[in-house]
């Protein structure tokens, strides 16, 4: 299965974890490695933004 095809899977801290590495690959990989990291970006950022706009909104602070 193709790593498109298991961000949807992958917890927040594995999710963040891909991203770190799309975004080292994207500067510094081989050519190959580099379009790769151009077409999953926005795919693990669109499945960030998803999982934060399904979030429960935090109770808002009381002051001390």
């Amino acid at each position: 299965m193709a790593v498109d095809e298991r961000i949807a899977s992958y917890s927040d801290k594995e999710l963040a974890t891909l991203r770190e590495n799309i975004v080292r690959l994207a500067e510094t990989g081989s050519a190959k490695q580099k379009a790769e990291a151009e077409r999953l970006m926005p795919l693990v950022d669109a499945e960030r933004a998803e999982r934060k706009a399904r979030a429960p909104e935090k109770p808002a602070r009381k002051p001390p």
